[in-house]
């Protein structure tokens, strides 16, 4: 910060800001820092990546076979999810997750919306899952 700078943003007591935030506000957006005139943008890759990355870890399954697509929605990110997704193996003593498959797709629709939102900043206004297809979640037990 310049010398001019720091004595400009002096607050009425007449001492420096000991911070950015202190010096310009956060611009109503708490956490984020203060706004700074520009453009900032986020290619389509990223957002791709970003979702995939969240569902992989979401549903336990690897990045390589989750896909993404992205699209605007109104000035909102829409994205079109495909994916497998781990199922118990079918024994009598098993736990069913709550809703089953559906369930499990109507919970990454939420955690996917939220997890996006916080990491890249954008909304997400719709989220479409297509199971490729599933996979089974062993225990490691040998019969």
């Amino acid at each position: 910060m310049s010398a001019g700078a720091g004595s400009a943003a002096a607050t009425a007591g007449g001492s420096a800001p000991s911070t950015l935030r202190e010096a310009y506000g956060d611009g109503g957006a708490a956490g984020r820092g203060p706004v700074v005139p520009g453009h900032v943008s986020l290619a389509a890759r990223v957002l791709t990546r970003v979702a995939a990355a969240v569902v992989a870890e979401q549903l336990r399954v690897d990045r390589a076979e989750v896909r993404v697509d992205a699209s605007d929605d109104a000035g909102h990110l829409a994205l079109r999810v495909t994916t497998p997704v781990r199922v118990p193996a079918l024994s009598g003593s098993v736990q069913v997750p709550a809703g089953g498959v559906v369930g499990l797709v109507r919970e990454l629709q939420s955690t996917l919306t939220r997890r996006v939102s916080e990491i890249t900043g954008r909304t997400v206004s719709r989220v479409d899952v297509t199971v490729s297809r599933s996979v089974l979640d062993r225990t490691g037990r040998v019969a």
